[in-house]
């Protein structure tokens, strides 16, 4: 009696429920991977879609069994369905969104070492694309100035203002010409730096970041300027090989401490070239402390916009 009833009730192939319950599934599935494999899109356009597939997968369910039930079924699958759909979309924007501000976070995120050297968290690099290059290049160009800086002591640079530390080491004096490959370690490093940028960049305009955080994380990481660190550098290595060779021609002596130059021309050409050196090195830590400057105004920018 109950059989005969159920079949009179709902027919020989009325399952609403399994083809509901699968259509949602299917939606939710939809919301998980949907992030992974498919471009970030605008959140209106993903809720139309997922209330499409809804549809779509009501319209599946109503062919299979669906037409069988009762009118109380299909309206009441076809509501349930769509707003899933219409769930799923959300969801997968707030994906996207999770996924678009994790990026940035790194930059919001980042302190400052004593020298003014960017220090990024931890987990910068699974962050995002961008996290993942700043991250290289500021390991990278801490990396390059260590070198760039052991060569200029291997050389002894710092004997070449003193007349004590030169007599004691007046090998310095006697290979000047080392400071050739110097100056092609600071173009290389350049080059490298460059070539860094030109990612940082690329991947920054093919992010899906709001543009302005992005103009601010462009401030950071991808600076308007030109590569005044090699200018820098380059200046003082030519102001330092000169100063090497008129050394080298030993026409001075060393008077408690200070140069005695048997020419006048040469104390002259002496103070200018440790004057020029001495306002290239104060340059330089210029450079550092206004990159740094710079740095932190566009990150408060950067936290404004995730905020």
């Amino acid at each position: 009696m109950t059989d005969e009833y159920d079949a009179g009730m709902h027919g020989p192939h009325d399952h609403p429920v399994i083809a509901t319950l699968a259509g949602c599934a299917m939606l939710v599935a939809a919301a998980v991977l949907a992030p992974n494999l498919l471009p970030a899109q605008p959140q209106t356009i993903l809720i139309g879609a997922g209330v499409g597939a809804g549809f779509v997968l009501w319209l599946v369910g109503f062919v299979i069994t669906t037409r069988l039930s009762n009118l109380g079924w299909k309206a009441g699958s076809l509501l349930i369905l769509l707003a899933v759909g219409a769930l799923s979309g959300f969801l997968i924007h707030r994906q996207y969104e999770a996924g678009v501000r994790l990026d940035p976070s790194s930059f919001a995120e980042m302190e400052f070492g004593p020298q003014g050297a960017p220090i990024l968290p931890k987990d910068a690099a699974s962050r995002g694309p961008v996290s993942r290059l700043f991250a290289a290049s500021v390991l990278a160009d801490a990396g390059e100035r260590r070198d760039y800086d052991a060569a200029l002591a291997k050389f002894g640079v710092g004997n070449l203002s003193s007349p004590y530390l030169l007599t004691q080491n007046p090998q310095t004096i006697a290979k000047c010409g080392d400071l050739d490959s110097i100056k092609a370690l600071a173009n290389a490093n350049a080059a490298k730096r460059a070539e860094r940028t030109a990612g940082i960049r690329g991947a920054l305009e093919s992010a899906s970041i709001d543009m302005p955080m992005k103009d601010a994380i462009r401030a950071i990481a991808v600076p308007a300027e030109g590569d005044a660190l090699r200018a820098n550098q380059l200046g003082f290595l030519d102001a330092t090989a000169e100063l090497c060779a008129m050394l080298a021609k030993r026409g001075w002596s060393n008077a408690d401490g200070y140069f005695s130059f048997n020419s006048g021309g040469d104390a002259a050409r002496y103070k200018a070239l440790q004057a020029q050196r001495a306002a290239l090195a104060s340059e330089a830590e210029k450079l550092d402390k206004d990159a740094m400057a710079r740095m932190k105004v566009a990150q408060e920018k950067v936290r404004a916009a995730l905020s």
